[in-house]
């Protein structure tokens, strides 16, 4: 009874035990690369205070420098709490989408904020694309002065 478990079935959980790790490991650093991606968004969107060419200027270098694989996407033209996509052919095509969101609080001053959308991206070479899993993150809120100025 000493070797009733055998050679074969012990490597092959070892070999299974390996393989969940690595795939753990592997959605971590996936996780943690697309929101690295939102957080130099929204940096660059709260910087410049708006989603204008100097935040889509700033992203883009951000972006290369990140090394995020830009892919075209689908944004859709709002999001399930009313906001609004932001000029589409700038963010559709690199693969994010920014979306402003109106809030106001009292009758004369109008809040925004923005949402990005990135996507955790599982690719594999020989079968492409697995996954493709959305990750939202929100600006602080930003008071309007001038009217529309977005």
């Amino acid at each position: 009874m000493k070797e009733s478990v055998g050679y074969t079935v012990t490597l092959n959980i070892v070999i299974m035990f390996i393989v969940v790790v690595f795939a753990f490991l592997a959605a971590a650093l996936i996780y943690y690369k697309s929101n690295k991606v939102n957080n130099a968004i929204i940096n660059s969107i709260e910087k410049y205070e708006g989603f204008n060419d100097l935040a889509v200027a700033e992203i883009e270098r951000n972006m290369i420098s990140i090394g995020y694989n830009k892919h075209s996407i689908n944004c859709g033209s709002s999001t399930s709490n009313g906001c609004s996509l932001v000029n589409e052919n700038k963010s559709k095509k690199n693969g994010y989408c920014v979306y402003l969101c109106t809030e106001k609080s009292g009758e004369s001053t109008p809040y925004y904020y923005f949402r990005v959308k990135s996507f955790m991206m599982i690719n594999v070479p020989i079968i492409n694309e697995i996954l493709n899993i959305p990750i939202y993150s929100n600006t602080n809120r930003l008071y309007n002065f001038g009217g529309n100025q977005f």
